[in-house]
């Protein structure tokens, strides 16, 4: 009999990619659990919807995501939303005996001055940094819950710690994206309206590691099929750029040819981010997407399956 699969927030950017995936595999009965069939902050109803469905493997990547300004403007929201979501579906897998547990964290757990690249055991060693405090403190408290849960009673739970997301389902609503998506969406605007410049936010000189939703949706497949010992695991994309770097890229791919300005006024949030990923290395697994090759297809995606309806 196929194992029944819960994807918590399989319409988000991370869930639709993970659902895809496994739907192609045709090992797995995924049950179907939308955002209007399920509000994961409500604990009564999670229970009850566990109780019902018993999943075998719950894959949690629902939660509430943005970029560095949506994070510090509504750092109360990303506490508790995030928080709320974790422990309710981490608490029923364990209540309702599910064999496997795939819990989604971020790399932006790791404490502001972690020693580059980063490794798991630098979780808690520092202070976090401020900008995204909230989203961070939500994800600790969940990997936690998971750590402690699967330390007593030898639970298969793990937590994934990936690099920067993107890729198809990406939001790219300037006001609370991530960089990619605002930095992609703003280069081929300027390209198609002729603008004499490009504004980026920051200094530019801030360097961060990216991993596309495909490549993370491979590892937690790789992750499903084995036995794992480890409590939390780093998944990185295998490079390192600079935000000036991308937006280099970017102008590159999209064909601009105006200015790039950088805009010191916006946050840049920690000055380095690059994850250690050997353990996932030595399970062997690794990525398969480069950056610049992602881009384009990301580039592609935006012009043919977000633009035309952003226009009308």
């Amino acid at each position: 009999m196929k194992p029944k699969v819960l994807i918590a927030g399989q319409e988000g950017m991370v869930g639709s990619s993970i659902y895809k995936l496994l739907k192609k595999k045709k090992n797995f009965n995924i049950i179907e659990c939308k955002r209007k069939d399920l509000d994961f902050t409500n604990q009564l109803l999670v229970e009850k919807w566990f109780k019902k469905n018993k999943p075998d493997i719950v894959i949690n990547a629902a939660g509430k995501v943005g970029g560095i300004l949506d994070n510090k403007n509504f750092q109360p929201d990303y506490i508790y939303i995030n928080s709320m979501i974790g422990l309710n579906i981490i608490n029923s897998s364990f209540r309702y005996n599910v064999k496997k547990l795939i819990n989604l964290g971020s790399a932006c757990i790791y404490p502001k001055k972690a020693k580059q690249p980063i490794k798991e055991n630098s979780l808690l060693s520092s202070f976090l940094e401020e900008t995204n405090e909230g989203y961070a403190l939500a994800k600790i408290l969940s990997l936690k819950y998971s750590q402690h849960l699967k330390k007593k009673n030898k639970k298969e739970f793990i937590s994934l710690m990936p690099a920067n997301l993107y890729g198809e389902g990406d939001n790219f609503n300037l006001n609370s994206s991530h960089v990619l998506p605002a930095l992609t969406k703003k280069f081929i605007l300027a390209k198609i309206n002729n603008h004499p410049s490009v504004q980026v936010w920051g200094s530019g000189k801030v360097k961060r590691e990216f991993l596309n939703v495909e490549d993370l949706s491979h590892a937690i497949f790789f992750l499903i099929k084995k036995k794992i010992k480890y409590d939390y695991i780093n998944i990185g994309g295998g490079e390192h750029f600079s935000i000036k770097k991308i937006a280099q890229m970017l102008k590159k791919i999209t064909n601009y040819k105006g200015k790039i300005i950088f805009n010191r006024k916006y946050p840049d949030g920690v000055k380095r981010r690059q994850l250690d990923s050997n353990i996932m290395k030595t399970l062997g697994w690794k990525p398969k997407i480069k950056l610049e090759n992602g881009l384009k297809n990301y580039c592609q995606y935006y012009m043919s399956e977000i633009y035309p309806h952003e226009k009308n």
